[in-house]
């Protein structure tokens, strides 16, 4: 069961993750929309302007996205039963408000502003923002978590 002291670190681990992407996309916006900036050999700040999903899939569709967003926080929402521990109920507030972040996006702009761009010469990942790799690093860690129990289980 969930207390009130952890509902408040949720809804706190939350709205940091939407804050801290909302103002990286500012910044990006601001500083490197017409630069773009070279950290190093494999990382670099490109300004991009996503109208689709993950790796642009689904692109031009902005609506059905905010929509699929929308549905994905109520399903998370709903699931929070099977987050059992303090670590897991922490990782599902972070997806959960990198899905508000890039929706929010989707709703008020069209699209999601994306800027992390990195080239490991072998694989050129798609550019990104600070929400899609929160979402998907926190769902990877989910994952593990999910399996070591059902592995302790067995």
């Amino acid at each position: 069961m969930m207390n009130n002291f952890t509902r408040c670190i949720g809804f706190a681990i939350a709205c940091s993750t939407i804050l801290i992407d909302q103002v990286t996309k500012i910044l990006a916006k601001t500083f490197i929309k017409n630069y773009g900036i070279r950290v190093n050999s494999f990382l670099s700040f490109t300004y991009s302007e996503n109208t689709g999903a993950a790796w642009s899939m689904f692109r031009g569709h902005p609506l059905i996205l905010a929509m699929l967003g929308v549905i994905s926080m109520v399903i998370l929402g709903l699931a929070h039963k099977q987050f059992e521990t303090h670590f897991q109920k922490i990782l599902a507030a972070m997806v959960f408000g990198g899905i508000f972040g890039n929706t929010l996006d989707r709703i008020f702009r069209g699209y999601v502003i994306d800027f992390i761009d990195v080239d490991l010469k072998f694989y050129h990942w798609p550019v990104f923002n600070i929400a899609d790799g929160i979402i998907c690093a926190s769902i990877v860690i989910l994952l593990f978590t999910f399996q070591r129990k059902a592995q302790k289980a067995k």
